[in-house]
């Protein structure tokens, strides 16, 4: 008997040392609707070994030996699960059901790793958040995340602005496509639907390795709900209707599978917006409705390995500006800057007056993927028309004449190339754009900016190491640009300069898991971006912004085409700490931003035209320090409390000059608590949320010179026109719920802002120097779940 016992030992013992524990239990963590859940966490209690779900939900246990193990998944909010699962096996789909169905005014922030690097700074806005704030302008939107404000143009243009940088240097990506519209304006709003997003995402580091240099400041990726390939039809009907301009919205999507499931699925989508004058707490703003007419449609068809889908969507838009935003003289614009109501004030009306934007947006999108021996290959390819109109009040029965007009077509086809081998993994691949801007005749007005064709090409690859705790992360990229630009002198002759530029991009990122709840994550880039056509040719009377701007090859009232180019050069460090468990979630992070030869618009005086009287800036470079910290803090208090904390803070300086630089966000700060329950009688998903959002004053705004003293002003520093405002704090409520509506359900919330009326100026605004911002605005907000098909999906292999 003990020889027996020897032996079995001893082989026992010879199996284990032979064994191999090199195995790994992996999977995706979603809620019962097929959401995921970023920052579950997966524990295994017999190793106290354990890991946090990326933010979409994905995660990977490593170095684990053959067997059966108890998992635990937790997240807050949701009943924890429990589960056997024995190894080796397959990516597991692990499925959560919620403790309390709905936790509204909660921002679920992390790394998502299906569009970029996972050692970036990134925000998500979800499903919920989305619900609370559509209609609104996508730029309005993702002033609730930290670190991201926007260039208002007025009440009803916002333009993103990450970490102080605008324009050219921030990536928007529309169902995966290149946004190309005309966005080289500060009051050239994205021309996104934003009804067609299920999720929004905001990747707040140089994303310029992946996506060239228009991604120097960060990604803003706007991203559709996945086609369902079910069988029966799905929908949802939403209506709003917002008091301050009586604007009324209402948007729909029908979608549904064919009849062999899992081959084929089609969307329908469309959106409707009408809006009247935005008001003041104690006046009109005059000339600032909107409205707003877009559809959508999207068919795919996968088998096996492979598939394929084709998009097409149609944004059309217009926009009034501020009438008293076009003043006649000097001492009109003097006044301007100086009194507290507008110079020019009328009863609300719908009707939308010059000066206006009209914009129209095209976009067509084909994409297909195949899994191959040596990993997924992508292809995109969207083609986009853009046309903007831009009136202004002009004379001799001209005001139906534009005073610009003009027709963006862009191509852009992606190829890439995702791999797995072993522990390492990465993208590979190509991009290709090709621009054609021109200006159409007949407007009897000099181009704002020239015509100009651009063709370029970038080649990147991006590779990331999984070891133990650590992740590590290494890309580069390579970029050429061809410019053609075709303009005239004073003399009336045609110039066509042309440009070659060859930029580079690079990165390193590391993360290190301290454990389950605690992640730290560093990100440290450099990239080059050669200046846009606006920032080197601009001359003349921009209408939206109501300013006369010039470009930096612009001498005097001429070019100066021989002068060289200088392209900018940003090198940008990101870290990140994270921390979250049952009760308790935070994220802090500081960033520093070097960029030699900043693009800037600076201002530089005045100047009467025979349209009127305004605001001269002409386009500088210099070496720009912007450095500052983002944090956000999330608290659990009870199962029903919760409070939700942002800050932001940003320290922009001119190294040149030894100067502030202008139009940077002041510090801010927002304060939620959201009370939750799961059911009152027969309602569900009731909340009641509590927002005190806090804009404080840019106290290194640069220096005052008022208009009429301009002409006595010989300085060489960055000044404004008038002082920035002072700092205000603005009170907020919501309220909803979701209750039966015969075999369906509807959704209700009720938004309220700036409750108190308050009357401000936002620094960020370009027409703060004529008039407030809007005050008192409830919104009323419905969504109708249409055709629901409450059957599950299929789960899917991620």
């Amino acid at each position: 008997m003990r020889y027996f016992l020897l032996l079995f030992l001893l082989q026992a013992s010879l199996t284990a040392a032979g064994q191999s524990c090199t195995l790994a239990l992996g999977g995706i963590v979603k809620d019962a609707d097929g959401k995921v859940l970023p920052g579950a966490t997966i524990w295994i209690a017999s190793l106290e070994k354990g890991i946090v779900a990326s933010p979409d939900g994905l995660f990977e246990i490593n170095a684990l030996c053959p067997g059966k193990y108890e998992v635990e998944v937790k997240f807050v909010g949701y009943e924890t699960k429990r589960l056997s699962i024995t190894l080796p096996a397959p990516t597991v789909v692990i499925v959560l059901h919620p403790a309390i169905e709905v936790l509204h005014g909660v921002t679920v922030e992390g790394q998502h790793l299906r569009q970029h690097s996972l050692s970036q700074s990134a925000t998500i806005l979800t499903a919920g958040d989305l619900a609370v704030n559509q209609g609104k302008p996508l730029g309005e939107i993702l002033q609730t995340i930290p670190g991201v404000s926007a260039m208002m143009t007025g009440p009803a243009v916002y333009k993103p602005v990450i970490h102080g940088l605008h324009g050219q240097r921030i990536l928007l990506l529309n169902n995966g496509v290149r946004q190309d519209g005309q966005q080289w304006g500060n009051e050239h709003a994205p021309e996104i639907d934003t009804y067609i997003a299920s999720e929004i995402e905001v990747v707040k580091g140089a994303e310029t390795v992946r996506y060239g240099a228009d991604a120097l400041g960060g990604v803003v990726i706007v991203n559709p709900p996945p086609l369902s390939y079910q069988r029966g039809l799905r929908g949802e009907l939403n209506t709003g209707f917002v008091s301050n301009n009586r604007m009324g919205v209402f948007s729909g999507t029908l979608q549904g599978g064919f009849a062999q499931p899992e081959k084929g699925s089609w969307r329908l989508q469309g959106t409707v917006k009408k809006g009247g004058d935005y008001h003041a707490a104690k006046y009109n703003l005059s000339n600032t409705g909107a409205e707003e007419i877009d559809f959508s449609a999207a068919i795919g068809f996968k088998k096996d390995e492979q598939g394929v889908e084709f998009f097409v969507s149609s944004f059309n838009t217009t926009i009034g500006i501020l009438r008293s935003a076009h003043t006649g003289s000097l001492a009109d614009l003097q006044r301007s800057v100086e009194q507290k109501s507008p110079a020019y004030v009328d009863d609300f009306t719908y009707r939308i007056d010059n000066p206006r934007q009209q914009i129209n947006h095209h976009l067509i999108k084909v994409s297909a993927f195949r899994h191959t021996p040596i990993g997924k290959l992508t292809f995109l390819y969207g083609g986009q028309f853009n046309q903007r109109k831009e009136f202004d009040v002009r004379r001799g029965g001209r005001s139906n004449k534009p005073s610009l007009s003009l027709d963006l077509f862009s191509h852009a086809v992606d190829v890439s190339l995702d791999h797995t081998l072993g522990k390492l993994s990465g993208s590979a691949g190509l991009n290709f754009t090709v621009k054609d801007n021109t200006n159409v005749p007949g407007t009897g007005i000099t181009p704002l900016i020239p015509d100009y064709d651009q063709t370029s090409a970038g080649l990147f690859i991006l590779e990331k190491l999984r070891t133990g705790k650590w992740l590590f992360e290494g890309g580069v990229r390579v970029d050429h640009q061809h410019l053609k630009v075709m303009t005239f002198n004073q003399a009336r002759e045609l110039l066509k300069p042309a440009y070659d530029f060859h930029f580079f991009a690079g990165m390193l990122g590391i993360s290190y898991y301290f454990n389950s709840q605690a992640r730290l994550i560093s990100n440290i880039g450099m990239s080059t971006r050669p200046p846009h056509v606006s920032e080197l040719y601009s001359q003349g009377l921009h209408h939206g912004s109501a300013s006369i701007e010039q470009g930096l090859l612009g001498d005097g009232d001429d070019w100066n085409i021989t002068s060289p180019v200088r392209m900018e050069h940003a090198w940008k460090w990101v870290n990140t700490l994270q921390l979250t468990n049952e009760k308790v979630a935070l994220e802090a992070s500081l960033h520093v931003n070097h960029i030699d030869n900043f693009v800037y618009l600076q201002a530089a005086g005045t100047r009467l035209t025979i349209r009127g009287y305004f605001p001269f800036f002409k386009f500088n470079q210099t070496d720009a320090l912007l450095a500052g910290s983002d944090v956000s803090f999330r608290w659990t208090m009870s199962k029903r409390l919760t409070y939700a904390g942002k800050f932001s803070w940003l320290y922009a300086n001119d190294l040149v000059q030894h100067d502030r630089l202008p139009f940077m966000p002041p510090p801010t700060l927002d304060n939620t608590i959201t009370l939750a329950w799961p059911a009152v009688g027969k309602l569900k998903d009731v909340y009641f949320a509590l927002g005190l959002p806090v804009a404080f004053k840019q106290n290194r705004a640069p220096l005052t010179v008022y208009p009429e003293d301009i002409p006595d002003y010989d300085g060489h520093k960055n000044f404004d026109y008038m002082p920035a405002p002072p700092g205000y704090a603005l009170v907020s409520a919501e309220m909803g719920t979701v209750f039966p509506a015969g075999k369906h359900s509807m959704t209700v919330s009720i938004k309220g802002e700036n409750l108190l009326n308050t009357s401000y100026r936002n620094y960020m605004n370009r027409l703060r120097y004529f008039a407030d911002d809007i005050g008192r605005n409830i919104s009323i907000r419905i969504k109708y779940d249409l055709l629901k098909n409450d059957k599950p999906e299929k789960n899917q292999t991620p």
